[in-house]
């Protein structure tokens, strides 16, 4: 792997601010004849009392400032202050004087940094969004001082250290360049340069109003080399209400400013702003049920996210979202549709974009509500079992398959159905995927692709692979179930590659590299503890409900020899996992759409029992153990 090349965080120096929204009053417009803004950023202005820092802001959409080395930053305040040439810096005054930066956020990020001596490790310990890249903008702050001692540039401080002693012994009558030592006398005429002459940055000021700057900042960012054809979109679309909802769990610090509370279309009614309130509520509550623990490599601990996107690419956390939200929404989560649901509302009221973005965010939560979580309905699928590959890397198709499958059909009688039948084959659906997942995600990538291409055959394995459960009662060392799970994985993949590939064999004596990780991987998976009503695995401490072994209702004592913990589906539909696992009841694994097919295929056309009764209303009854606050859901 790689080596993550070391970016200096210094997306904290200027403020977010509200450049993102079609305002719903009137704006002063700006006069071309208004007095000149002053055409430079200088170092004089960036620091002491009267800091013009406190009056810069830049765009919510604008990507986080944390993509350049040490040595770019290094570079740059090199050409600033030995006066070389750099390139201008784009801004807008708004008419709240508020001065944006439409282009030149790292540069003045530099400066800033410089000046504050905060290179990205100044920051409270609760404010680092993601603990996991914590030492690695530690490694790139010390690298960036140790360029600074090397290159003779030395800490801001250390300037105007030097030039307080430089006018004392002007004050005395004494001679600086006598008195003072060469480094401290050259810092000294530095600043003294700095408050005679504009050093710094040239602007460019964008005149007009806020229609005008978005069409700059737009232009400006479409051109840039850092935008990628879909972050272009999210900016083009940014006042839809799935574009907003993206940009808002990506960017979790700075949710607030992605929904208006304080427009006064939205602040004058109370109704809309309570909606708004529970938006920004739901978003964090979603942006933890994914995100956190943060992915770090080498996985060493059971709990892993549930959605990764590796820090050394923070611009693929958007694009994976906008891929989760379509699904959520019961899309495959291909460009075409992420690409319809961004533009759908671009246009709307705001009274409608925090309608449908409280939906979007809570048909998101309860869709990822039956896979994980706390919720009584959640499977509390462990992230590592269905989401990593055996050397520990996260591969999204699965999640989405998985999100894409279980949530297919009617979401009154499909989706608890299919859970059940889920539940009641979950150990041998657990062991299979384990055994095969990197044959299942290589046949499958390999003639069609990955991420949400794979979507809907990713689903299909999911669903085969339960109705070969079905009916092989779980007897998956059998020949025949081994045959047609071969040929289920033919069919999804298009290949005549259906053996595993061979196991990997190193020349050296020493287990190394993706190998150790393979053991390491392997040997978590075997510390997950088991559901003792599905069989599945489960982590102690997450997202577990205690159940009575003996149920209360027949003797059972609420004691400590009598409780054990269980994934929250099962404890809330035990009696029914137990009648359809000894046979009293039966349910029919719920149709999976095969589009493209005349019918699903014959093969994987089982029923759960060929005998028994069938349960005709699709209901599910109350656990006794059901906590008394449990929900009502559309999907259960």
């Amino acid at each position: 792997m790689a080596k993550a090349k070391l970016t200096v965080f210094l997306d904290h120096h200027i403020k977010r601010e509200n450049l993102l929204y079609r305002r719903t009053t009137s704006q002063p417009s700006q006069s071309e004849s208004r007095p000149q803004q002053h055409p430079y950023l200088t170092i004089r202005d960036l620091y002491g009392k009267k800091s013009k820092a406190r009056l810069l802001r830049k765009p919510d959409f604008q990507r986080a400032t944390w993509a350049w080395s040490p040595e770019e930053c290094v570079e740059l305040l090199e050409s600033v202050l030995y006066e070389q040439v750099v390139p201008s810096v784009i801004m807008w005054l708004s008419p709240d004087n508020f001065q944006y930066v439409l282009d030149g956020g790292h540069r003045i990020s530099v400066l800033l940094a410089w000046i504050d001596d905060d290179w990205g490790d100044r920051l409270p310990e609760d404010e680092y969004r993601d603990t996991t890249v914590q030492e690695s903008i530690r490694k790139a702050a010390q690298r960036v001082r140790d360029l600074l001692r090397e290159k003779k540039i030395g800490a801001f401080k250390e300037y105007l250290a030097a030039d307080e002693i430089y006018n004392e012994h002007v004050d005395k009558g004494q001679i600086p360049d006598q008195a003072m030592d060469s480094a401290s006398l050259s810092f000294a005429r530095l600043v003294r340069r700095w408050e005679a002459v504009d050093l710094g940055f040239p602007i460019l000021w964008v005149s007009g109003d806020y229609e005008k700057a978005e069409e700059s900042f737009l232009k400006i960012n479409k051109t840039g080399r850092s935008l990628s054809d879909w972050e272009t979109k999210l900016v083009e679309n940014r006042s839809s209400s799935f574009a907003r909802a993206v940009m808002s769990i990506a960017q979790i610090g700075d949710v607030g400013h992605c929904w208006p509370i304080q427009e006064p279309e939205v602040a004058n009614d109370s109704r809309l702003k309570a909606k708004a309130e529970q938006i920004i509520q739901k978003v964090k509550e979603l942006h933890t049920l994914l995100f956190e623990p943060p992915y770090s490599r080498p996985v060493t601990e059971l709990k892993q996210p549930l959605m990764a996107t590796p820090y050394t690419r923070p611009e693929m956390k958007p694009w994976y979202l906008a891929e989760l939200l379509t699904i959520t929404e019961g899309k495959k989560g291909q460009k075409p549709e992420t690409e319809a649901l961004i533009k759908k509302d671009r246009n709307a009221p705001v009274s409608h974009i925090i309608t449908n973005g409280l939906k979007l965010i809570d048909d998101a939560i309860d869709v990822i509500g039956n896979l994980y979580g706390s919720s009584p309905r959640s499977l509390c699928l462990m992230p590592l079992v269905y989401f990593y590959n055996k050397q520990g890397d996260y591969i999204r198709s699965l999640f989405y398959g998985m999100i894409y499958w279980l949530n297919h059909g009617s979401e009154t009688l499909d989706v608890p159905n299919r859970k059940l039948v889920f539940s009641v084959h979950r150990r041998a659906f657990e062991e299979v995927l384990i055994q095969n997942k990197d044959l299942i995600i290589t046949r499958i990538a390999r003639r069609i692709g990955s991420g949400p291409e794979v979507t809907l055959p990713t689903a299909r394995y999911f669903d085969g692979l339960l109705a070969l459960l079905v009916k092989h009662n779980d007897q998956t060392e059998l020949a025949e179930f081994q045959a047609e799970h071969a040929q289920l994985i033919a069919t999804l993949g298009n290949s005549d590659l259906l053996e595993q590939e061979e196991e990997a064999v190193s020349p050296s004596r020493t287990f190394r590299g993706a190998m150790r990780t393979e053991v390491q991987v392997k040997e978590l998976l075997g510390m997950f503890a088991i559901c003792e009503i599905c069989g599945g695995r489960y982590h102690p401490s997450l997202f577990t409900e205690l159940d009575h072994k003996k149920q209360h209702s027949k003797g059972g004592k609420t004691a400590v020899s009598n409780a054990r913990s269980t994934h929250p589906f099962c404890n809330n539909r035990r009696e029914k996992i137990e009648e359809l696992l000894s046979g009293a009841i039966v349910i029919d694994l719920p149709v999976f759409d095969y589009p493209n097919l005349a019918k699903k295929p014959e093969q994987l056309k089982f029923l759960f029992f060929e005998e028994g009764p069938t349960a005709s209303d699709g209901g599910e009854e109350e656990n006794e153990d059901m906590p008394e606050d449990f929900p009502e859901s559309s999907n259960d």
